[in-house]
């Protein structure tokens, strides 16, 4: 792979270039803010339909006009792109990825959820294995140093055996959901089955939109797995983690150790406080642009990859396929490769 890697973005939004604004986010925090900062990354282009984001994106990361598209075929045929980033809405995605391909791109980063349904993320897949490129989906927690260091404890079992996580979220189990879905199987293997209640009924007939839950998740490993998916009037995604002998919160705002005590208000019992002496830590440290970019020169395989993104999409729609049969427990393996929920 050369040194040098000419990059676009497809999809001007958010994610794709306006968060790196905020200023309370650590940074970079977009895929222009990694793609722009990376040593081996050359941001010459982007597409969006919207006017006010393209402007934006030539502002912000100083990009020609004339690489500016409304049409992302056509910066996908004008601008001979080794790396393409596909941050545009999940519908979408499956002719985003396709047409990167189709003119060239050797490597996709590509936004989650990975489709509507499976049949579109294994079509994905598929044509990636068969153009030989490599890919990664943007669920990052695989490559942070506290998860890492979490999975390092639940294997070894430092604190013994990991009974529960409890997954609490804002609202929509896709889009949102599947970033815990994926943690869940990097720490606890495989889901077993899935019992899932959607939080309202569907509204519009045949067309099943990505919306709040709960769930229940039967892990491999033997850890249950509890969802709390629902509106609320905050933002919030933590795990909270219930081991034999401690219990650990981490999340977006929050990371806390409690380990066992003489208790304070029972002789000869114990019970948990807050430890600061336990750190979690990690030495890994490539981003998912490292990881991808890895990938393209090596042929190495990717942590965060379209093989792993299947996995929690089956995950995600098997709380809504439950829920439609009455909250049953069901396989995610037996999903319909059909079954469609309309996320972003």
């Amino acid at each position: 792979m050369k040194d040098t890697l000419r990059a676009g973005i497809i999809g001007l939004g958010r994610i794709g270039s306006s968060l790196e604004k905020d200023p309370l986010r650590p940074h970079p925090c977009t895929h222009a803010g990694y793609l722009q900062r990376h040593s081996r990354v050359d941001l010459v282009a982007g597409a969006d339909v919207d006017d006010d984001a393209r402007k934006q994106f030539a502002e912000d990361w100083n990009i020609g006009s004339q690489n500016v598209y409304s049409k992302y075929r056509d910066m996908l045929k004008n601008e001979n792109l080794d790396l393409v980033s596909v941050a545009a809405y999940a519908p979408e995605r499956l002719e985003m990825c396709e047409a990167a391909i189709e003119f060239g791109a050797k490597g996709l980063w590509i936004e989650k959820a990975l489709g509507c349904s499976l049949r579109e993320a294994l079509e994905i897949h598929e044509a990636i294995e068969k153009a030989k490129i490599t890919a990664v989906v943007d669920y990052p927690r695989r490559s942070r140093q506290a998860y890492r260091a979490i999975k390092r404890i639940i294997d070894n079992q430092d604190f013994g055996r990991l009974q529960s996580v409890s997954c609490h979220m804002t609202h929509q189990l896709i889009h949102t959901g599947t970033h815990a879905f994926d943690v869940l199987r990097f720490w606890c293997g495989e889901a077993l089955n899935v019992s899932g209640k959607l939080e309202e009924e569907n509204p519009n007939g045949n067309i099943i939109e990505d919306q709040g839950g709960s769930a229940t998740i039967e892990m491999s490993s033997g850890t249950v797995a509890f969802v709390s998916a629902y509106r609320k009037k905050y933002y919030i995604f933590q795990f909270d983690l219930i081991f034999d002998n401690a219990r650990v919160l981490i999340g977006n705002d929050i990371r806390k150790i409690y380990l066992p005590d003489s208790s304070k208000n029972y002789t000869g019992f114990k019970e948990l406080f807050e430890s600061e002496a336990f750190k979690l830590s990690d030495t890994y440290s490539k981003t998912l642009l490292d990881d991808l970019i890895e990938s393209m020169d090596t042929g190495s395989e990717t942590l965060s990859s379209v093989h792993n993104a299947i996995e929690a999409l089956k995950i995600g729609l098997a709380i809504f396929d439950s829920s439609r049969q009455g909250s049953q427990a069901i396989d995610p393996q037996t999903v319909s490769p059909d079954f469609r929920v309309e996320s972003v």
